[in-house]
């Protein structure tokens, strides 16, 4: 995510859990699908797509964030 929003985020990963690899929850890294990106930073996940070939989405459930770009699908090929 690009550090842009003035207040938190909660990004939701559809399929596969993800792992934060940088940003503040990074210290403690677990598999999750929800992850709160504090307001003004920025956050890197790492995702293992080996057992979930195909479309899956992300999105943050605040309409101006999906607007400003926090809604997209990614293909595991």
């Amino acid at each position: 995510m690009n550090g842009s929003v003035r207040f938190d985020a909660v990004l939701v990963v559809t399929l596969p859990p993800v792992v934060v690899a940088s940003g503040s929850a990074a210290a403690d890294p677990i598999w999750q699908d929800v992850i709160n990106i504090p307001a003004r930073n920025r956050v890197t996940v790492r995702v293992a797509f080996d057992d979930f070939p195909g479309r899956t989405v992300y999105h943050c459930h605040i309409l101006d964030h999906e607007d400003a770009g926090m809604m997209g699908v990614v293909e595991a090929r």
